[in-house]
């Protein structure tokens, strides 16, 4: 009954701070990290048993490791080589000996250092894409770029954990076993290739042929254990077990089925480790050493934000990228927990020590989401003091500067992705001049070496890249970048540089246009408005309206929508907000009743327009829709009048059609 009563507690625990996690939007790693402390023997102690935890927590992280071995793509890797080797290799390297030289400079000895110049390198790839995710920045340069240094960090947990336990009593690596372990690492590849090549494949597939679930499931979860088992009776780790059975089945046909089996059990079993890793906090010493605490959360952030950033730049990444990549890989990773414990076990970490960097991983894991936030501004700082410097790359432009001070009246592109492309290849066709801006180099060396020679390298949101691309002289700045968040700043930007230029932004959501406008944008193209007006279009189709009238129709709904998106030409100013477009004008249906005012009556007699600013409306006869019909139009009963405007407005006119 006592553990019955725990589990109640600590479900309730999760569904409250679970819920205050995401009202905040906090991780939901932090929030298990919290539960652990609070239900842990250093705090409530409800739960004083920590074997079977640690055991069920175990599972987890095999989970883990298996559905990245799942995931994981030699096709992948080979497309984005680049970034994935390069950059992960400089971010995990100078991350490791930065950790290691400070952490022997306090007299630690070479072997701990290494370990926490290990558990630092890591970065937590379930929080930073979960972030990327919410703000659409996945397909982003910096996204492409954050999840190819993610993807090194996941790889290098396995030789990070082959190394740990041969720093056992020693200053350095064992170089005695090392043959050895080399010899069980080639061994297991040998396995890889002829399991993933014929054995499982094979195996899988008279599985599958009989169409069971439940087999198919017990087959993969048996393939994951049997393999960790293997691995651990040679010496290697489970968790290296569970990422090459993932390898192994994540190259049959048959992996995401296998992944959709897993992830449920994955991230229950997850969460109980973090769960497990919380209950080992413990909070007095905690306390008593808070400044610690504090300086070791400085370090770890410091050096994350500058190898990271350090790692971007290698790849010729532009300021903006190096500075949301150094913040957004701050954090302290999952695999970090594991390589911590494991040095744990090994005795090859203090448990002070040890209690200090449980405190640290949760507090930059708690502020990652505030650290990618931040880095706009991070952004404009360093512009500020380094303008010149990091402004744009013209080397190689083929395009002369003083051709670039004679170009005007052209078509500025901030944004070279597929929208941006377009809008290029029309100005070809029409012999319109422009300059486009990307901040991507492989797309700037693809297009020179198209010989399309009208490209600027740089950051559209600075004030240097725009004065290079003529923006007093042109006479449309169109804004099409992937980064959501940089469009206001270069709308900004630009408005304050040029009043005179026109500026066309494009934005995902609607709700972003009274904000653009704001700042200075003349239109807004909104993705998600244009999306509606197509399916609507479709959906008329699909009842078989005549395609005379589903033009009409559409047609008056983009005027209606559009007039919201567009300046007026008299003041400048945008026609009434938003909020009216969204919240207060709705499309009615009345139908005219037998003894109404309507029946009979044409629409001039009515008089709507003056009488209750009705504007917008049609009628449907027969079948037929007809809008903006001609005012001598006579109303008969069951008409079905069609009206744009507010719900009052509706309920003003309903008497003139209702019998009653």
């Amino acid at each position: 009954m006592e553990m019955m009563l725990a589990v109640v507690i600590i479900v309730s625990l999760a569904i409250a701070l679970l819920y205050i996690g995401q009202h905040f939007k906090l991780p939901s790693i932090v929030s298990f990290l919290l539960i652990g402390i609070l239900v842990g023997p250093f705090g409530f102690a409800l739960i004083t048993n920590q074997s079977s935890i640690e055991m069920f927590g175990q599972i987890g992280i095999i989970l883990l490791l298996f559905t990245i071995g799942l995931e994981f793509s030699f096709e992948k890797l080979l497309r984005s080589w680049r970034i994935v080797i390069i950059g992960g290799l400089a971010q995990v390297c100078t991350t490791i000996v930065a950790i290691t030289l400070i952490t022997t400079y306090f007299r630690s000895p070479f072997n701990e250092a290494l370990v926490f110049g290990f558990i630092v390198s890591l970065s937590s790839t379930a929080i930073v894409m979960k972030i990327l995710q919410e703000r659409g920045e996945v397909d982003t340069l910096q996204g492409r770029t954050l999840l190819g240094i993610l993807i090194f960090q996941d790889l290098a947990i396995i030789p990070m954990i082959l190394i740990t336990p041969l720093l056992v009593g020693s200053g350095g690596p064992d170089l005695e076993h090392l043959p050895f372990q080399i010899g069980k690492v080639t061994g297991l590849l040998i396995v890889i290739i002829i399991m993933a090549k014929w054995v499982i494949p094979a195996f899988l597939f008279r599985v599958v042929r009989l169409r069971s679930r439940e087999l198919f499931f017990i087959t993969i979860a048996g393939i994951c254990v049997l393999i960790a088992w293997l691995t651990s009776e040679a010496g290697l780790s489970v968790t290296l077990g569970a990422f090459v059975a993932g390898l192994i089945i994540g190259e049959s046909d048959y992996n995401i089925d296998a992944l959709s089996h897993i992830i449920p059990f994955r991230d229950v079993f997850a969460a109980i480790f973090f769960l497990s890793i919380g209950m080992l906090l413990d909070t007095r010493m905690v306390l008593d050493n808070m400044y610690w605490v504090a300086f070791i959360v400085l370090v770890i952030i410091g050096v994350k934000i500058l190898t990271g950033a350090f790692a971007a730049a290698v790849l010729g990444m532009p300021a903006r990228v190096c500075i949301f990549t150094g913040l957004a890989l701050c954090q302290i990773g999952e695999f970090s927990f594991v390589l911590a414990q494991s040095g744990l076990d090994a005795k090859l970490i203090p448990i002070a020590l040890y209690q200090l960097f449980l405190a640290a991983a949760i507090i930059t894991m708690a502020l990652t989401p505030f650290a990618m936030n931040a880095s706009p501004k991070a952004v404009d700082i360093m512009y500020r003091l380094s303008p010149h410097r990091i402004s744009y790359n013209a080397k190689g432009n083929n395009t002369s500067d003083k051709g670039e001070q004679a170009l005007s009246d052209h078509i500025i592109i901030a944004g070279y992705g597929v929208t941006g492309k377009s809008v290029a290849r029309a100005a070809e066709i029409t012999g319109i001049r422009y300059i486009a801006i990307d901040l991507n180099p492989d797309i700037i060396r693809q297009e020179k070496a198209a010989r399309r020679t009208r490209m600027i390298f740089g950051d559209a949101v600075q004030e240097e890249v725009l004065e290079h691309a003529g923006i007093r002289r042109a006479r449309t700045l169109v804004v099409v970048v992937s980064e959501e968040v940089a469009i206001p700043r270069i709308v900004h930007r630009a408005r304050s540089l040029s009043p005179s230029v026109y500026i066309i932004a494009r934005t995902r959501h609607i709700r972003q246009a009274k904000k653009l406008l704001d700042l200075g944008a003349d239109e807004v193209v909104s993705e998600e408005f244009e999306a509606a007006r197509e399916i609507f279009t479709r959906a008329l189709r699909k009842y078989q309206f005549p395609e005379t009238e589903i033009t009409k129709i559409v047609s008056l709904l983009q005027s209606w929508g559009y007039g919201k998106f567009i300046k007026s030409a008299e003041n400048g100013q945008h026609v009434s907000g938003m909020d009216t477009l969204l919240h207060s004008l709705r499309i009615h249906t009345i139908f005219v009743e037998p003894g109404s005012t309507a029946a009979g009556k044409t629409l001039r007699e009515l008089d709507l327009k003056n009488r209750f600013g009705i504007r917008d409306y049609g009628f449907r006869r027969d079948g037929i829709t007809i809008m903006q019909p001609d005012e001598t139009v006579c109303l008969q009963e069951g008409d079905a009048f069609i009206i744009f405007a507010s719900g009052e407005k509706n309920e003003e006119i309903r008497s003139l059609f209702s019998g009653g």
